[in-house]
This record gives C-alpha cells, sequence and structure tokens, in this order.
C-alpha cells in the first residue's frame, strides 16, 4: 500500500497509509481542503478532496435544469483559512522573523477582535514603542516599504524646510511628523499583521513547502540596513546645509540663519518668517563687487496684530512713568497727541472720526500751539480727549498701522571676509517716519 503525506498549518506529515489519514478526515484533524501526496501524484500535491479518499457522497438526482442554464458552473470556495492556521503555521514565523513571540502575542488579540479585515485593521490599536521613537526606522527594519518611505518623506520634508516659509507651514509639517509618529505607534502592529497576513495567503498555495518557507524568509524577515541608510540621510539632511563646505557659503544661508546682534536669540530667517508672506530670498553681486542679500515680502497678520499691541504698550508704560494720575495723564496724552498726528492724516474726511467727535463730544479738529513753537492737531473734546484719542488711533492702528499684505523689502551687505553681514536697507511704505531699530524691535519681539 502506498504511503501518503499531507500538509497541516503549512507542515508537511506522514508517511502514514490511506485508512490513517481517512481517520484523520473523520476525526476532523486534518480537511479537504489540506494538501496530500503520494508516489503516484510525481510532483503534484493535491487537494484531499480532489483524490479517490475523499468520502463517497449520497447519490442524488441532479437538479432540474433553467430555462437558461449557465455556461460555466460556479468555482467551488475553499474554506476560510482560521487564524489559528496563520498563527501557527511556520511560514508566519518565517515572515516575522526576530521577536515572533512578541508580534504573535500582539496579533492573537486582534485577530480575536476584528479578524483580518484590512479596512478594520487599520484603525486597530496595539501600542508599539519602537515606532513611536523612529517611525520610519521601524517600518522599514520590518520590511514595510512603502509605509517607512511615507514616513520618512514626512521626516525629510520638515528637516529640509528653510528658514523662510511662513511659520504657519513649518507647524503644519511638525504636527504632521508627531502625528504620523503617533499613529505609527498606535497602529502599526495591526499594520504589520495585515501585510504579513496578506504575504501568508500567497505563500500558503505554493506547492513545494521547502521553496514556500525560503520565500517568506525572503520577503520577511528584518532589514537592518534600511532605517539606518534612511537616518543617516536625515542626518545628513540636517547638517550638510549648515556646513562651510570648501570655505564656501551661500550668502542667503549666512544672513538666514544668521543673527542680528541685538537679538541673539533669534536667526534672521525664523524672525522673517514668523513676520511675513510670500517672502523671498536672493542674493546678488553689485558692480562694484559687493555681494547683497535681500528679502522681499509682505506683512502678516500677526505682525500687523503684533504693531497694534505694541502701540497699546507703549501708552500703558507713558501712563506709569508718571509719578501722580495728573502727570500720568499728561504723559500719556502728550504721546498720544504725537500719535494722532500720523493717525489724523489717514483719518481725516473719513466718518469714523466723525462718528468718534460725536460719540466723546469733540466740537472739532484744530490746529494749536503745543509750547509756543511746534504746532499740531489737538481734538476739542475736553475732559473726553484722552478717550478719543485713544479710539482714534485704535481704528486707525486696525486698519492701517503695518497694514497686513504692505510689501517689504530688506538689504544686508556681506563682509568681505564672508563671515558676517551688515543690514544697509530697509524700506516699506509701513515703515515710513521709522528708522531701522525700530523696525527690528518689532520683527524680534
Amino acid at each position: 500500500m502506498s504511503d501518503w503525506y499531507y500538509e497541516k498549518n503549512g507542515e508537511r506529515g506522514g508517511p502514514i497509509s490511506a485508512d490513517e489519514l481517512k481517520a484523520m478526515v473523520a476525526s476532523g484533524a486534518i480537511s479537504l481542503a489540506n494538501l496530500v501526496w503520494t508516489a503516484a501524484f510525481g510532483n503534484e500535491w493535491k487537494r484531499l478532496g480532489n483524490t479517490e479518499l475523499a468520502p463517497s457522497q449520497p447519490v442524488a438526482p441532479p437538479p432540474l435544469p433553467l430555462e437558461e442554464p449557465s455556461a460555466l458552473s460556479p468555482k467551488p470556495e475553499q474554506p476560510a483559512p482560521e487564524p489559528s492556521d496563520f498563527l501557527d503555521s511556520q511560514l508566519t514565523k518565517a515572515l516575522i522573523g526576530k521577536k515572533q513571540d512578541h508580534y504573535l502575542a500582539k496579533w492573537r488579540p486582534i485577530l480575536a477582535n476584528v479578524g483580518t479585515d484590512s479596512k478594520k485593521l487599520a484603525m486597530t490599536s496595539s501600542w508599539n514603542w519602537p515606532a513611536l521613537f523612529l517611525p520610519y526606522g521601524w517600518l522599514l527594519y520590518r520590511k514595510l516599504y512603502v509605509l517607512g518611505g511615507i514616513m520618512l518623506a514626512i521626516q525629510l520634508a520638515y528637516v529640509l524646510l528653510p528658514d523662510s516659509v511662513p511659520t504657519s507651514l513649518a507647524r503644519a509639517f511638525l504636527f504632521a511628523t508627531f502625528g504620523t509618529a503617533f499613529m505609527t505607534a498606535l497602529y502599526g502592529n495591526a499594520w504589520y499583521l495585515d501585510v504579513a497576513h496578506r504575504r501568508w495567503k500567497k505563500l500558503r498555495q505554493e506547492p513545494d513547502h521547502a521553496a514556500a518557507l525560503a520565500r517568506a524568509k525572503e520577503a520577511g524577515g528584518v532589514n537592518l540596513i534600511a532605517p539606518i541608510a534612511a537616518f543617516a540621510l536625515v542626518i545628513a539632511a540636517v547638517v550638510i546645509p549648515h556646513l562651510n563646505l570648501i570655505g564656501w557659503r551661500d550668502p542667503v544661508v549666512l544672513v538666514r540663519d544668521g543673527h542680528m546682534t541685538a537679538y541673539p536669540s533669534t536667526t534672521v530667517g525664523r524672525a522673517f518668517a514668523g513676520n511675513f508672506d510670500e517672502g523671498i530670498w536672493r542674493s546678488f553681486t553689485t558692480p562694484k563687487g559687493q555681494k547683497v542679500v535681500e528679502f522681499t515680502g509682505k506683512i502678516n497678520a500677526a505682525l500687523h496684530q503684533n504693531a497694534v499691541t505694541l502701540l497699546a504698550d507703549s501708552s500703558d508704560k507713558m501712563r506709569k512713568a508718571g509719578r501722580s494720575k495728573a502727570e500720568a495723564d499728561a504723559l500719556e496724552l502728550n504721546y498720544l497727541i504725537n500719535l494722532f498726528q500720523i493717525a489724523h492724516r489717514d483719518l481725516n474726511g473719513k466718518p469714523i472720526l466723525q462718528k468718534l467727535q460725536q460719540k466723546w463730544g469733540c466740537s472739532g479738529i484744530e490746529r494749536a500751539n503745543l509750547d509756543g513753537v511746534n504746532s499740531a492737531m489737538v481734538p476739542a473734546c475736553g475732559e473726553h480727549a484722552l478717550s478719543f484719542l485713544n479710539d482714534a488711533i485704535g481704528e486707525w492702528a486696525e486698519q492701517s498701522h503695518w497694514p497686513v499684505g504692505t510689501p517689504v523689502t530688506v538689504q544686508w551687505t556681506i563682509n568681505i571676509n564672508g563671515d558676517g553681514f551688515e543690514t544697509t536697507h530697509v524700506s516699506s511704505k509701513a515703515w515710513q517716519g521709522l528708522d531701522q531699530d525700530n523696525v527690528f524691535s518689532i520683527l524680534f519681539q
């Protein structure tokens, strides 16, 4: 009698007799879907249900033919593998490689809760600490190359962001970096299970178990070189732009990554990125051979609001300098009148100025001598002069003080030895009447 061999959970059993094999089928130890082999099959393994060992079925008449019988009968479905088939398979262990018991223990409750549905697995949590601290490294180490490449691209995009990009964009990339790390730590084990299970389903169809096991070891396991190379790439992206290679350095990088003498805690690039939209950096050489770095951009909402807030703070500081209420009122009034001269040029003739005069009972705004020499436009509002001035300056500040979208240009010249720079040009319609120290005091707040 010929010897028979059988497959169960990816492993080969036998030799046994045909009667012993039939007994295993009857007891449920194996099913008709399991592969079997005997010498008569040559190099081919067959499903037990397709051999002479399959239990005979009761003879019954065929169903009545339909009016339009289908051309082809449907292919019989194979029974779906049980979770235990996957977890106990040698193919699965080969796909995992190192730390088999750890991941099998992580996967067992996941399979019990949601099975192998890819959509459910994508949102099934199972914490993974290595994936939190180096998400792309863990994914590449476990040969999840597509996900690992996506995470690496996000990390590189954040590292390579120039200081000149808007703060909102830099913050978005930072949140994306942290967010992807947290998601990988939370769902990485389930993603790994999904990939391993799909690989296992393909490999278990391989008739040659030894060949399937070899392919599992090749496709699975771990790859130490990929995460090391990825980490080295990230480090290089961080370091190389800041190196002074062969004594040469990009003038734009020199200024953008440098510090103003009076503001050593913040780089020029970061200060300008937070205050301007549509920022553009460029460098050029003048006909006299002087290297110049130029920044152009537009005032953003954050800088406008900061400038408005500083006006109010300056008024409060003037009051606090007074030793009495009368002196404080006088100091504040003098400060606001000086500021009102700028505001009045913008508000004069506008409805808002008339409304404020009516609100505070002002008879008008007239030119008056303040100290016998200098004259200024002064509101005739009696005891409500301070209130009127505060409101008028507030309305002007919100609309016209360093207004959003105003173009600006700043230039620096590079020292002859190429290791420093000096501000040489600061211009904008919003900064008329201000020296560069006043402008930078607000930009570097």
